[in-house]
């Protein structure tokens, strides 16, 4: 495979094929270092079916993580911009 002038990698047609990859569709990009790159076709209907039903099966409190997630952003934002003015 070469990558061309604008970064772009053509996959060979019969891992295309293997893969059934179609005009569109989303993959995931892993670097695994030693310059080994895998790639993942994502379908994401059904990664999103399979987290409801993992989080309607364990009966996680999807709230109380959620307000955690945003605590948790919140205080990352504020550390990085008080990096930055404290810079200028």
């Amino acid at each position: 495979m070469v990558v061309d002038g604008k970064g772009r990698i053509v996959i060979p047609g019969d891992i295309r094929r293997k893969m059934r990859l179609r005009k569109g569709d989303k993959l995931l990009v892993v670097e695994l270092g030693d310059g080994i790159v895998v790639l993942k076709k994502l379908d994401v209907e059904e990664l999103v079916r399979s987290i409801v039903e993992e989080v309607a099966r364990s009966k996680v409190d999807v709230e109380s993580i959620m307000g955690e997630v945003e605590v948790e952003a919140n205080r990352i934002a504020r550390k990085r911009i008080e990096e930055i003015l404290t810079r200028h």
